[in-house]
């Protein structure tokens, strides 16, 4: 007598189905408008071409951004893959994918933007293209506070450096 042994597929929960779907998006949507894996990013580049002219008197990101977004938040150079990782919440594996370099390099600064809970764009910001300084506060920059006055510093040579700071 032969016994026929019918196995189900197993069934995933519409709850779970749903949480499995959501971050996997996340994770998707994060890696696909991470910057951090290929160096200077969009916005920093036109950051830079705003800087670049000497009559610019402010960089508005709201208008440099495609994507939606309600705060910034920066990580100064030499911040970890670790530390950054934790303040977003990305596993180990997650993380390594997203954020290819062990720690921010020495010429960049990491900007990490989100809406509501969730991440929408990382990259590298160029310290050649001015200097954030981003009050890093608990809620990160409000969007609506994220129109940046430029102040030009200059160094006692034939150089400047730009400063870029919320008005």
């Amino acid at each position: 007598m032969f016994r026929v042994l019918h196995l189900a597929k197993p069934r995933l929960g519409a709850r779970r189905l749903t949480s499995m779907v959501t971050g996997l998006s996340a994770v998707l949507l994060l890696m696909a408008c991470s910057e951090l894996g290929a160096g200077t990013g969009q916005i920093s580049q036109r950051i830079g071409e705003i800087t670049r002219d000497p009559s610019a008197q402010q960089v508005d990101l709201a208008k440099l951004t495609s994507f939606g977004w309600d705060r910034v938040y920066q990580f100064e150079p030499g911040s970890t893959r670790d530390a950054i990782c934790d303040f977003i919440h990305a596993g180990r594996n997650v993380c390594g994918r997203v954020i290819r370099y062990p720690a921010v390099p020495a010429d960049h600064q990491a900007l990490v933007f989100a809406l509501g809970p969730q991440l929408t764009h990382v990259e590298l910001h160029a310290l050649a293209h001015g200097r954030l300084e981003l009050k890093q506060e608990a809620g990160g920059l409000p969007k609506s506070r994220a129109t940046l006055r430029i102040r030009r510093l200059s160094l006692g040579t034939a150089q400047e450096q730009i400063v870029l700071e919320p008005q």
